[in-house]
């Protein structure tokens, strides 16, 4: 199928639009507020602090997000959040410009941030399938996730770019412009029906965990998801001090987000092109397995003109295995508690962020070279075991 064939979709369009621009915002700020601890700091485990204050929140909001989801009006929701997201960007932006910000600032701020992105993903997630045909799903979940990997390949060179001639201040604000005008494309899209649900909010939110819980496949690829993020892709979260070996600069940080942005974006698209009828659990879990291998060569190199392709290979099949996993559970996924299912799933962003955490807490205790080596190595043995054990991946020959 044409991955772009849900861009027909008016109301798809314009939400795509919208939430490509939002996306553009959310990679820009993770540069930009990477870059401000640091220079304000100067230490490796800031960095790990600012991604626990902002994925710890996250985390938590993820679940009453999906709760949100399946229960109110999801437009108006998405409308309250990026209006929320670009004004707490812009006042971000007005002090770091005032010179007045401090670390307390950032993580204060981050928290915030965390609560409102934490909502955010699962309302996304349960928001596009209702405004698309079903024949065009696997398309809309192609271009949904590309918007995340499509917006890390130029944005953070040109942001880093920008920040290096303007200072941080410049990528906050331009943050908060993508999140405004995000906010502004909700009016021009439509309202979906949601399930009429007079039940405690309690026993509504376990039955998305209890459907997860009893079902193997789902549980299965939503570890993947939250192994290969914690343990291998909070190395992003840390990558100013692992540039910072090489006497890299802004610049340089700009350019190696920007290479895991194509790879990511390059293995999305591949996954959404081709239609795999054999094997299809067996191979997410060999990318997953490429995904750490090729970052622990990212880890291990000695020159810094290494690390780009390296990080563009193996962000390939990090793209690919994502986008794998998330067309299977949002074709399977029961209509009724579609947004609890994806706030579930969606734990697996926050904790890629938190991973971080452990990345730079390893640098700071030994090296930033050993945070980065051990996670892969971890997930390489968790995933041994999955595929040893866990029949219904080895099974699963197609998402039909």
């Amino acid at each position: 199928m044409n991955p772009f064939v849900a861009l027909t979709s008016r109301d798809f369009r314009i939400y795509w639009l919208g939430s490509l621009f939002a996306m553009f915002g959310h990679r820009l700020i993770i540069v930009a507020i990477s870059i401000l601890i640091f220079r304000l700091s100067g230490s490796a485990i800031s960095l790990g602090i600012v991604a626990a204050a902002s994925a710890v929140p996250i985390m938590f909001f993820n679940l009453i997000g999906g709760i949100i989801a399946d229960k109110y009006n999801v437009r108006i929701i998405l409308f309250l959040l990026s209006f929320f997201l670009s004004l707490t960007l812009a006042f971000l932006a007005f002090i770091d410009i005032n010179e007045i910000v401090k670390p307390i600032h950032v993580y204060m701020i981050c928290i915030l941030l965390g609560i409102l992105l934490g909502i955010d993903f699962p309302a996304r997630n349960s928001y596009f399938p209702r405004i698309i045909p079903n024949k065009f799903l696997k398309s809309g979940i192609t271009l949904n996730g590309a918007t995340f990997a499509g917006s890390s390949v130029i944005v953070p060179t040109i942001g880093g770019l920008l920040i290096v001639q303007y200072g941080s201040s410049i990528g906050i604000f331009l943050s908060s412009l993508g999140y405004l005008i995000m906010c502004f494309s909700t009016f021009f899209l439509p309202n979906v029906k949601v399930k009429n649900d007079t039940g405690n909010h309690l026993n509504f939110f376990t039955e998305g965990l209890k459907f997860v819980k009893n079902n193997e496949l789902f549980y299965s690829l939503i570890l993947v998801t939250y192994f290969t993020n914690f343990f291998i892709f909070g190395y992003i979260q840390a990558l100013p001090a692992f540039i910072d070996i090489f006497n890299g600069t802004a610049r340089e940080l700009g350019f190696m987000f920007s290479s895991a942005g194509i790879g990511a974006l390059t293995g999305l698209l591949t996954a959404g092109n081709i239609n795999i009828k054999n094997y299809l659990g067996i191979k997410i879990l060999l990318s997953a397995c490429m995904f750490s291998l090729f970052i622990i060569l990212v880890s291990l190199s000695t020159s810094i003109i290494y690390i780009f392709p390296l990080a563009l290979i193996g962000h390939f099949f990090n793209g690919f295995t994502t986008l794998s996993i998330w067309t299977i559970l949002q074709h399977k996924v029961p209509e009724h508690i579609r947004g609890r299912v994806m706030g579930i799933l969606a734990i697996h962003i926050s904790l890629g962020v938190l991973g971080g955490l452990w990345v730079g807490g390893m640098g700071e205790l030994f090296n930033i070279r050993l945070g980065m080596t051990l996670g892969p190595i971890i997930c390489l043995l968790f995933i041994g075991y999955l595929l040893s054990t866990k029949k219904s991946i080895r099974n699963l020959k197609s998402i039909n």
